[in-house]
């Protein structure tokens, strides 16, 4: 072989590697890009249970770390007080949603700048019962009952929401007893029926919008009282997000409280974290 030759066949077979190499650095870019969105995804599905909104709106994820199929996520609360029942609620929702990501191996969550941060961080991760860490506090079933009023109280503000919007159209009462899923847009009925189908209430296209606690329809003639019953949760819920976002701004900033506040990040990425300093 010629050195001329020789050369060019060196540069074709250099060119070849660097072409594979850059193809395999996309690809892993890709893939980190696909988990990052997945775990954003996941975690927009826990909700705190009072606020009936996902924690990622709240601004209570303060950052998120994914390195290979080992996931941290590491979440903030807007008093150091706020109630243990709840948090351990968040806590344990996030490792469960986490866990269930095909490719997730490892799963940490912790909670910061909480009064008892180490009980649940540890009874979560260990798999304890909320009434296992905290004996005092709770019965074993109270949880459970907890997760699923502040569901129903969902349930009914979705179906303020809904009332009102409908009403202002026009609507009168038998339309609304006589309102179906199906005859709305699913981007107006899509909290509505998670939070039936998280109750195990019916949730189908052909079931009625308006419904009280137990998955009943409500008559027209009680449309009325039903729909104040609806706007009074709604208001309670508002106030209290409105109070906690507040608390929240003051403890770590005001951009706390933003869905952007933080970033699911590889160990390549070291825009990660938002800023903030326990009160």
């Amino acid at each position: 072989m010629t050195p001329g030759i020789a050369g060019s066949t060196a540069a074709v077979v250099s060119r070849d590697a660097a072409e594979r190499e850059d193809a395999g650095v996309s690809r892993d870019a890709a893939d980190a890009a696909e988990r990052s969105e997945a775990v954003t995804a996941a975690l927009a599905t826990v909700l705190d249970p009072e606020l009936d909104r996902p924690v990622t709106e709240l601004g209570f994820v303060r950052s998120v770390s994914i390195d290979g199929g080992h996931v941290t996520a590491r979440l903030r609360l807007p008093t150091y007080f706020c109630a243990p029942n709840f948090a351990w609620l968040m806590v344990e929702d996030t490792r469960r949603v986490l866990a269930a990501l095909p490719w997730a191996t490892e799963v940490t969550v912790v909670l910061e700048d909480h009064f008892a941060s180490d009980e649940i961080n540890q009874g979560v991760a260990h798999g304890r019962e909320f009434a296992e860490a905290f004996p005092l506090l709770s019965d074993p079933d109270r949880l459970d009952e907890l997760r699923r009023t502040f569901l129903r109280k969902g349930a009914l503000a979705a179906q303020a929401r809904l009332g009102r919007r409908l009403t202002e159209r026009g609507w009168t009462a038998c339309q609304l007893a006589g309102a179906r899923l199906h005859d709305l847009p699913d981007r107006l009925t899509t909290t509505l029926v998670r939070r039936r189908r998280a109750l195990g209430l019916p949730a189908d296209g052909v079931d009625p919008v308006f419904t009280d606690e137990h998955g009943h329809p409500v008559l027209a003639v009680d449309m009325e009282a039903h729909l104040r019953r609806c706007r009074t949760t709604a208001v309670g819920i508002g106030a209290n997000t409105e109070i906690c976002e507040g608390l929240l701004a003051a403890r770590y900033g005001p951009a706390s409280g933003s869905a952007a506040g933080f970033t699911a990040t590889t160990p390549h990425d070291t825009t990660a974290d938002t800023a903030g300093g326990a009160a």
